[in-house]
């Protein structure tokens, strides 16, 4: 630079060199080398001049000088007079400058305050600043700083000015950085209420931790609604610098009651509309978030025209329903009644008796054998509380069934089994016999005795008691101090049942009567 400094010189000393001139250059050196005049010197410069002394008229501003303090510029103006027709003159022109002082450095400045109480948070510029009263600044030191995080730490800079001096190094003032959000977590104030769920407000609070700054504060809160499965409870906790994080904890929330949609029952009515045996009613329900469980009952009477049960639905959080009622339905499984059943026989005859309760709305009574084989019959439907068969045969072992249907299909039932038979069966009636005959008759169920009496003209010719249902006639005996016997005629003979002793006196309804004739 100085080498292109000292050619400069020359040049400008050869320009002004007329055409016609013979002078000899004029040379300039600083510190014995070229001169550098755009820059800047940091130690004493001496500027020295030569030029060819042959001919030399005078000079002028040619003296060699060292220039040993600052200075924005010292200007050089040499001029060399040669003797000549016209004379010539060579002259060098210039400026010297010199700056050996470093600049001044002041401080170090922040390209903006802290974020919170004091702390840095996300990267700032430091930059340092000085002067310089000669050459001016050129530049300080400048820098960034995003961490890592630290409790304290310091910047060291520099200035420099224009002609390259550099200034002693200066520290800055101490920061705290913190760009790390602390760590958190959430807590509930208590578990779940049922099956997984919540179905009141809960509260939360939030915890954390800071490695550096330490914690500020943390949020709490507390979460009532709306329902939903897997709902975000959010809180945060701040640090001393200003850094937050976000935390929580996901539940399920329910806290709206199941409602009762509809109810059904297991089966149909079974008859006429009326239930005569155990019926199950089932609720059904919905609910808007954690779904609906509904109570059933099985219902099993009192009997009652007009019955309700109540139901209810609880959902998967533990809310329940209010109660709810079913339809309407009629129940009855209490049979109806079947009493005082009677049953006679005769010749060639059945009577059936009962009386049924009130609820009844219809008796039917069943024979088997049936009237038209082996098979059952139905031989009576209605509402009386009497029948007589006169299809019957006689020693022919006859089963009947009296069933009582009521309104609702509940029936009573009883079975009775009876041989249809002449009451006084031996000999048959009007039968023909040629000996005194074996006079027999049905058993009747309490008789302790029987009384026979035997007529003849229609003339009680004979009155016996024997305490079995039969009774040989002798061919002769004695009635009523008088003497009787068997003789060619037709005889009529009756029987009534003896109740308790005989010295009671007490009868039964006659048995029958029947007749013979004797031959």
């Amino acid at each position: 630079m100085r080498t292109a400094a000292a050619a400069f010189v020359v040049a400008v000393v050869v320009m002004m060199v007329p055409q016609a001139a013979t002078a000899a250059p004029l040379t300039v050196t600083c510190n014995g080398g070229g001169c550098d005049t755009s820059g800047w010197y940091k130690t004493n410069i001496t500027v020295a001049f030569a030029w060819d002394p042959v001919g030399v008229t005078s000079t002028s501003g040619c003296d060699t000088v060292t220039i040993s303090s600052d200075t924005t510029g010292r200007a050089f103006d040499c001029k060399v007079v040669y003797g000549g027709t016209p004379p010539s003159t060579v002259e060098a022109s210039f400026v010297i400058k010199r700056d050996a002082t470093p600049p001044s450095i002041s401080g170090a400045s922040f390209s903006r305050g802290p974020d919170k109480n004091g702390w840095y948070n996300h990267p700032l510029g430091i930059t340092f600043n000085g002067s310089d009263a000669t050459s001016g600044l050129a530049g300080c030191t400048s820098t960034s700083y995003g961490g890592p995080d630290t409790g304290g730490v310091s910047f060291t800079g520099t200035c420099t000015d224009q002609a390259g001096n550099v200034s002693g190094s200066a520290t800055s003032p101490t920061i705290k950085y913190d760009a790390t959000p602390p760590s958190i977590s959430a807590a509930l104030s208590r578990g779940p209420d049922s099956n997984g769920w919540y179905n009141h407000p809960v509260s939360f609070t939030a915890t954390g931790s800071d490695g550096l700054s330490g914690i500020a504060s943390c949020s709490s809160g507390s979460y009532g609604g709306p329902d939903g499965a897997g709902v975000g409870l959010s809180a945060s906790c701040t640090d001393a610098a200003g850094n937050s994080s976000s935390g929580g904890a996901t539940i399920n929330y329910d806290a709206t009651p199941p409602s009762v949609t509809s109810s059904s029952f297991d089966r149909p009515a079974d008859v006429n509309g009326w239930y005569n045996h155990p019926v199950k009613i089932t609720f059904a329900g919905s609910d808007n978030a954690s779904g609906a469980s509904c109570s059933s009952t099985t219902y099993s009477g009192p009997d009652n025209a007009n019955v309700t049960v109540s139901g209810d639905c609880v959902d998967g959080a533990g809310n329940r329903s209010g109660s709810a009622s079913s339809p309407a339905f009629k129940y009855d499984s209490t049979p109806p009644t079947l009493s005082n059943i009677g049953v006679s026989a005769n010749d060639k005859f059945v009577a059936l008796t009962w009386t049924a309760s009130s609820d009844t709305t219809a008796v039917q009574v069943t024979r088997a054998p049936g009237t038209a084989g082996a098979d059952p019959s139905t031989v009576y439907t209605g509402l009386d509380s009497r029948y007589e068969d006169r299809t019957v045969q006689n020693k022919v072992k006859y089963t009947y069934t009296i069933t009582a249907v009521d309104q609702a299909g509940n029936k009573a039932v009883d079975t009775l089994t009876v041989v249809p038979a002449a009451a006084l069966y031996s000999p048959a009636q009007g039968a023909v016999v040629h000996s005194p005959p074996m006079l027999a008759w049905r058993r009747i169920s309490g008789a302790t005795y029987y009384n026979l009496q035997l007529f003849r003209g229609g003339r009680k010719i004979l009155s016996v008691w024997p305490v079995k249902p039969k009774y040989r006639l002798p061919r002769a005996w004695a009635f009523q101090k008088k003497r009787f016997k068997l003789t060619r005629a037709t005889y009529e003979w009756r029987v009534w049942p003896g109740i308790g002793k005989r010295r009671a006196n007490k009868y039964g309804p006659l048995i029958g009567h029947s007749t013979f004739v004797f031959r």
